[in-house]
């Protein structure tokens, strides 16, 4: 760090890390709810200056504060989310105060940590276990993780101009989990979404992490709308995955090329309905997950949102979703004419054999 950059001792902060599965199509939160102790319906905390209401979710998720883990000597607050749309997401937080150089150190080793995803995964297990009779269409569950870099408040006063410029090599750095500075232009890159409200607070967004430095409700309405797009990644790539699964088994069928026989007219019909159920419940899923949040009125939120999912890349996950969709829907629509066709010709064949037989017991009848 060269002299002119500020101290960046780090008097009150966080490195948080988000593990958010994807584990059945539908979490019945009103059944936790009811029979669940140690869960409740938290709806995001926003900036005091804004209304409460300018964020919602149709259906709040429920949250739970789970014992504190002791992880490589560090000691991990743990806090489990269910949302209604399938999706389970266990953050854990570590308390971090000190020099910029150990909160990077810190951060790395979280990272690199097997002992935390191994943790992760047992929380996980233990979770599953306990809202089973909640989950609807459960599955294997699929994993997206998360970091966060949360800075509530530095030794020496901090400015977010002063952030990105003064000290934007140390900053890009932390973000990219480098010892080293990057070069200008990756500096760039790495900084190149941010927002800032007044210049005591700033984020910065990437695909795998984000800074953020804000205090106490203005950082946790910023982190749940960091962790609400990262359970529609979750949940694109679950339907993307399935709906990857369904072509190569329509491709095995080889429906496309081949039309089903009067015999195997019961097996294409049971693919048709298979097919139109995955249809309907890939469109239901995503449109409950992509309308969970709705942000009315309020800006910089807005523009946050916007941001993180562009990084996300959550519009090119839906095209792509949509576009597989379409390549069944018309597979559905083959497959079904194929099928009434058949129908048509085996009643064709049965009218055809019936009058050949009516005619035949006439002849000999005659005779």
């Amino acid at each position: 760090m060269s002299e002119s950059t500020p101290d960046l001792k780090i008097e009150r902060g966080f490195f948080r890390v988000y593990f958010i599965h994807d584990v059945a199509d539908t979490i019945d939160l009103s059944a936790l709810k009811n029979a669940e102790r140690g869960f409740e319906q938290k709806p995001l905390n926003l900036k005091a200056a804004a209304s409460p209401n300018y964020i919602q979710f149709a259906i709040p998720p429920l949250v739970a504060t789970l014992p504190d883990l002791k992880i490589a000597h560090h000691t991990a607050i743990v806090r489990l989310k269910l949302y209604d749309y399938g999706t389970v997401s266990l953050r854990f937080s570590f308390p971090f105060s000190g020099s910029w150089e150990e909160f990077s150190e810190l951060s790395r080793s979280m990272k690199q940590s097997t002992e935390l995803y191994e943790k992760a995964t047992e929380l996980l297990q233990d979770t599953l276990k306990r809202i089973n009779h909640a989950l609807m269409q459960p599955h294997i569950p699929l994993l997206e993780d998360y970091f966060v870099f949360q800075v509530e408040a530095f030794s020496s006063p901090i400015t977010a101009t002063s952030l990105l410029g003064d000290c934007r090599a140390e900053l890009a750095s932390l973000m990219m989990w480098e010892e080293k500075h990057l070069t200008i232009s990756e500096q760039d890159e790495v900084l190149r979404v941010h927002f800032s409200y007044f210049e005591t607070d700033l984020v910065v967004v990437q695909w795998d992490d984000a800074f953020v430095y804000e205090v106490g409700e203005c950082a946790q309405a910023v982190e749940d709308i960091l962790e609400f797009a990262n359970t529609q990644l979750v949940e694109f790539r679950t339907y993307d995955a399935r709906l990857d699964a369904e072509l190569d088994e329509i491709y095995k069928w080889n429906m496309v090329r081949k039309r089903p026989t009067v015999l195997g007219r019961r097996a294409a019909l049971q693919r048709i309905d298979q097919l139109r159920n995955l249809i309907i419940d890939v469109r239901d899923l995503s449109d409950r997950s992509s309308n969970a949040l709705k942000v009315i009125g309020e800006a910089f939120y807005a523009r946050l949102y916007r941001a993180i999912a562009a990084r996300l890349g959550l519009a090119d996950w839906e095209q792509q979703i949509e576009s597989k969709l379409n390549s069944v829907a018309e597979i559905y629509r083959f497959a079904t004419d194929q099928a009434q066709y058949t129908r048509s010709e085996f009643l064709e064949i049965v009218i055809i054999a019936l009058i050949t037989i009516e005619i035949a017991l006439s002849l000999f009848g005659h005779h």
